[in-house]
Formats: structure tokens, sequence, C-alpha cells
């Protein structure tokens, strides 16, 4: 347990600097391009390729390619490993090109299929058009870049694939304030960015790769043996899992995306507004879901090999109740500072007051789930390990058919914040299915889970008042620094009254937490 607390925290901390950076290019594309047309068409074509990586980086490839490579680690020795290694890496190869020919042939009928709003804007659906094509190349390096993931994290390296999205991030930053807006360029340069920081991406994963022995290809003598070596009985079995996991790792992603497809018929800014609170929600759930989930995996499944119940249910509870002690504070903090941090963070260059108040908005409404979001990711990853696919993929379905049917049918009446609640609705579905329906041989305590996230409900209910008492104090004020200083005095003071209200009522996850951050010191 104290070296999974430790690459958690590893994994959180770079997770946070990749976070910040994330935060840093949104901020650097809104003051380049504010919330426009261009933007709209940026963002709409950059969402497939953003939905592949959280797939395959952050959800089905981990969760179907872990538990496999980890059984036949331990079970048929390195030599196996590598060999599944080398099959995958065709099988991804050849799927990823074949992505990219297709892709950049229909690129027009993708791009009406996702933003059918688009249709009465031909301006917006070329410009959609030739982004995609420019940033087609970045599929294949990201489905590589998710194997190699996958590889290192089970043999125990968690810091390089965590360094990644670092470097995407600054490229992206790079090509916004230097290639786009000093040398004209247009956004069509950002595209060209998300394309070369795959390629980057996937550069420094390869001598960590080799280091670790997992790249190496014995010569074969005949075309029959290569198809045979290709057609490797581990990558068979992980293939078998992924349908399930896609669907089921990956709901919020795709219903994120499903209310994009719906707003690109309303104004113009919609999917722009969407996307920049998402990307403010998505900050707390990579830092502390998916880092939980990423670390746990590996371990949930060599525990779940050797039939090891009672370690599955400690790690596993103790995991839930933290991700859940963070995840609610982290909820009412972004209800009490949406306008503040979205005006802090966007608030300059052609992102003006409008796009200010409607992406607090969206940010509002979208944050009320944010409990569902990030639970539902630590769930699956207890599912896949313990090879249970069929609830998880049956969850995701029905949050993504009731997201369809609330999307079409609250977008009519309340439009943007319509399909905003829609995905908080149907990922809370999603949630409650998973949550219900534990694998009895998990020996999870529901009840116990239950009572701990109550628990850090109810302090953070009385965390958010006393912030609201202190905000009377707030003067608004059209400088920067000001303005940070006053959010960060907030945010340290919701942060120091939560944490002291745990103190002083000697909550479980209180002593947890003291005993995690006790055994990572030592």
């Amino acid at each position: 347990m104290p070296q999974l607390l430790k690459n958690t925290a590893l994994i959180s901390l770079l997770t946070l600097v990749s976070r910040i950076l994330g935060l840093i290019r949104d901020a650097s594309i809104a003051f380049v391009f504010g919330t426009s047309g261009r933007t709209d068409a940026f963002f709409i074509a950059f969402r497939p390729f953003d939905l592949i990586r959280k797939l395959f980086s952050e959800g089905v490839l981990s969760t179907s390619f872990i538990p496999v490579f980890s059984k036949r680690l331990d079970t048929k020795g390195r030599e196996d490993a590598l060999a599944m290694v080398f099959s995958f890496f065709c099988f991804l190869s050849v799927a990823g090109v074949i992505f990219i020919l297709l892709g950049f042939i229909f690129a027009p009928v993708i791009v009406g299929t996702i933003a059918p709003g688009f249709g009465d804007q031909p301006v917006s659906a070329n410009l959609t058009v030739s982004l995609f094509r420019i940033m087609l190349p970045y599929v294949w390096c990201i489905l590589l870049v998710a194997l190699c993931m996958g590889v290192l994290n089970t043999l125990g390296n968690f810091s390089t694939p965590a360094w990644a999205p670092v470097l995407f991030n600054l490229i992206i930053i790079v090509s916004a304030l230097v290639v786009c807006n000093r040398m004209g360029v247009g956004i069509k340069g950002l595209a060209a960015g998300v394309a070369i920081g795959g390629m980057v991406q996937l550069a420094i994963q390869i001598p960590m790769m080799v280091r670790c022995g997992m790249v190496g290809f014995k010569p074969v003598r005949s075309l029959s043996l290569f198809f045979q070596r290709i057609r490797h009985p581990g990558m068979v079995d992980v293939l078998k899992r992924m349908g399930p996991c896609m669907v089921g790792a990956a709901a919020y992603q795709v219903n994120v995306m499903i209310a994009s497809f719906f707003a690109s018929g309303l104004s113009e800014g919609s999917i722009s507004y969407l996307y920049y609170a998402d990307r403010l929600v998505q900050f707390p759930i990579a830092l502390f879901a998916v880092s939980v989930a990423t670390v746990f995996l590996p371990e949930l499944s060599r525990k779940a090999h050797v039939g090891g119940e009672n370690e599955i249910s400690l790690i596993f509870t103790n995991g839930a109740k933290l991700v859940f002690f963070i995840s609610f504070p982290a909820m009412f903090g972004l209800m009490a500072l949406d306008y503040e941090i979205i005006r802090l963070l966007f608030g300059q260059g052609r992102f003006q007051e409008t796009a200010i108040a409607q992406t607090s908005d969206c940010l509002l409404y979208l944050v009320t789930g944010l409990w569902a979001f990030t639970g539902s990711r630590i769930f699956v990853t207890l599912y896949f390990a313990l090879s249970q696919f069929r609830l998880p993929f049956f969850s995701g379905i029905i949050s993504m058919g009731m997201n369809v049917f609330l999307c079409f049918l609250l977008g009519q009446i309340l439009g943007l914040k319509g399909l905003v609640f829609s995905v908080v609705l149907s990922s809370v579905i999603g949630f409650t299915i998973l949550f219900l329906y534990i694998p009895g041989n998990a020996r999870i305590d529901k009840r116990d889970l239950f009572v701990s996230a109550c628990r850090s409900l109810f302090i953070s209910v009385i965390m958010a008042f006393l912030v609201e008492k202190l905000s009377i104090i707030w003067v608004e004020t059209a400088g920067k620094i000001a303005n940070g200083t006053q959010v960060a005095v907030v945010v340290l003071f919701g942060m120091t009254t939560y944490l002291g209200l745990h103190l002083i009522f000697k909550t479980p996850e209180s002593k947890l937490l003291k005993k995690g951050f006790d055994q990572i010191t030592i």
C-alpha cells in the first residue's frame, strides 16, 4: 500500500503539472482566438481525437490491456509478454494508418455527422474538414503512446507516460502564441501543433520501452510464421475486451461529445463554452480519479489473479474514499468560484464578457456531476480488474442512450444549459448502476463507502457555507494579480476549512490521509 500511495502521489503531481499547462494552453487559445466560428470548428474537429486519446490513454486500452498483459507476464514470462507487445504494435500501427486514410477521404462525411448544425454554415464546415485532416496523424501516435503507457505502467514505470501530456501542452502553447499569433498562420497552425505534439509524446516513450526490454523482434524465415507471430493469443484476448471497455470507461467523454454535436446547432460559440467548462471539470477528474485508477489497476489485476479478495477490498475502498474525499470539496469550490475562475483563466484578449458569463454558466451546471464522473472512473477500474465487463458495458449504453434522449429534450427547452444538465443526469444514472451492482467477490462494503461519501459531502457543504460568508469581503477588480490573489485566498481558506473540519471531527478519511502522508514521506 505505501508504494501505491507513493506512485499515486507521483502521478498526481505530474498530472497537476500537465493540467496546469493544459489550462495555460486553453487560456492561450482563448487569448488568441476568443470564442468564435473558428474556435468552434477547431474544437469540433479536435473532439474525436481528444476522445480517442482519452479512450486509449486514460481508459479502454489500459483497462483491457493491463489485466491481460499483467497475467501473461506473471504466468508466461517476459518473452511471451514481448511477443504480445510486438503483436499489438503491429495491429495498432495498421489500424492507425487505415484510420488516417479513411479519415482523409471521408472527412466531409465525418464532419457532417459530428457537427450537423454546420450544414447551413459552409465556411465553418470547410474549415472543420481542413483542421480534421491536419490532425489525422495524431491518431497513429496516440494509439502507440497508449500501448507504451500500458506496458510501462504494468512494469511499475508511471513517470514517463505521465510526462508525455506535459510536452504536448507545451507544443500547443507555442503553436498558439508564436505560430498562430505572431506568424499569422491562423488556427490551422494550432491543428498542426496537435499532430506534432503527438509525435513528441511517442518519441519520449521509446527509450524507456527499450530500457525495459519491451522493444525487440526476432527475424522469421517465412511469411506464414510472421503472421502467426502477429496473431498473439494475448492480443486476441485484449481485442475481445476492448468493445465493452470502450463503452464502459468512456461514457462521460462520449456524452460530452454528444452534447457538442447538439451544440453545433445553437448560437456561435456554444461549442467553445462547453469545451472550456469541460476542461475545468476534467482537471480534478484527471488529477484524482484517473491518477488513482492508473496506479491501482495493475495492482488490482494482480490481486485478482491470485485470489486476494481481502486485499482488493482494502485497496479499492481506500482509493474510492480518497477520490470522494477530494471530489466533493472540488465540486463546491468550482460552483462557488465559477465566474471568478473563468475570468481569471480565460478573461483576456478576445475572450470577452459574454464568453466568460456563458462559460461560467456551463461550468456551474457541469460540475454538479463531478462526484459521479470521478466515481464512475474508479468503479469501472474495479470491474475491469476483476474481468467483469458486462455491467460497465450496459451501464455505459444506458448512460449514453439517456444522454441522447435528454439532450434532444432539454436542449430544446433550456438550450446549452439543458445539454450540460443532460450530461450530468446521464452520468449519475450510469454511476448509480455501477455502485448498486458491485461484484460480490470483491467484498466491497457499499454502506461504508456511502457513509464515507456522505461525510465528505456534509463537511463540503459546511465549507461552502463558510466560503460564501467570506465572499462579502470580495472586491471587484479588473487587475489579474488582484483577482488571482483573491481567488487564491478563498481557495486556501476553503481547503484549510475542509481539512480542519475533518481533523476536528476525527473522521476516518482524515486518519487515512494522515496515514498515507506518513507512508509517502518515509
